[in-house]
């Protein structure tokens, strides 16, 4: 049975990690994500380990910010954007500082476009490493050695995972544009009407949905009822917040309404 801590060594296209499973029912039962460790990664980006120790941060619930974080660690990058830092004790005995795989790819192509103070090998290990990494042939990697297969399920289970991740940014903006328009001026109104759409649709705020998510404990993520995997939860928070962009509604929360109850529709199975 897999473990959250469960250390893997990996050989991929001719590199070795050494892969930390996060959650062993990250993208439903029996299917972990996986990470690397910030001095894990070092190696393969030229990045000074210190470098990226210093820029790991403390960041408390922000119901601010439209992206609405869970409180916790985070890398932040030049560009201000934050990558999730999960603390985890292996079963070595070590404390490890990892960030989920494919997140390290965003977290590369983010660092590279802005640098920053990186000197020119840091650069140039960054832009090496997405050259040669493909998320989904990592995973397949990783599932092969943990479970001695990699199935088609296995593959469509990870691809709708990696494409929900990209798939919400667009209708984001258009639903943050539509916050901004009809929602006044107030610094809190993403915070708010995020936390509406999560309420609505799993009975919790962001923060809390997404530490349930990010939480690697044992049973915490089997919440009321029944357990929505991540993948299909951040689809019904893309397609709720669409239906709400396409509304156009004056009334805010009588758009959300009618998108909460349309996304229950479309996706019979939730939380209640």
């Amino acid at each position: 049975m897999l473990e959250t801590g469960q250390l893997l060594p990996l050989s991929f296209l001719g590199r070795d990690f050494t892969v930390v499973v996060i959650d062993p029912d990250g993208l439903g039962p029996g299917k972990p994500t996986v990470g690397i460790g910030l001095r894990g990664m070092s190696r393969h980006t030229n990045m000074p380990v210190s470098t990226l120790v210093r820029r790991v941060i403390e960041v408390a619930a922000d119901e601010t910010d439209e992206n609405t974080l869970a409180a916790g660690k985070y890398l932040k990058l030049p560009s201000g954007k934050l990558f999730k830092v999960t603390p985890i004790e292996a079963n070595d005995g070590n404390t490890y500082q990892v960030i989920e795989a494919a997140d390290w790819v965003e977290l590369s192509k983010e660092w590279a476009k802005r640098p920053g103070r990186l000197g020119t090998e840091t650069k140039n290990g960054l832009i090496d490493f997405l050259g040669w990494f493909a998320a989904e042939g990592f995973y397949a990697a990783a599932y092969t050695v943990l479970k001695r297969t990699y199935t088609y399920e296995d593959s469509q289970r990870i691809q709708q995972w990696l494409v929900s991740r990209e798939a919400g940014k667009p209708a984001r903006k258009d639903w943050a544009w539509a916050i901004s328009e009809q929602g006044g001026n107030s610094p809190f109104k993403y915070g708010k009407w995020t936390n509406y759409v999560y309420q609505g649709l799993f009975g919790m705020n962001a923060a809390e949905m997404k530490k349930a998510w990010e939480a690697p404990m044992s049973g915490s993520k089997h919440i009321a009822r029944n357990y929505i995997p991540e993948s299909v939860g951040l689809e019904m928070v893309r397609f709720c917040e669409k239906m709400v962009a396409v509304m156009e509604l004056e009334d805010l929360e009588r758009a959300h309404d009618e998108a909460i109850r349309l996304t229950q529709i479309k996706f019979p199975t939730k939380i209640g």
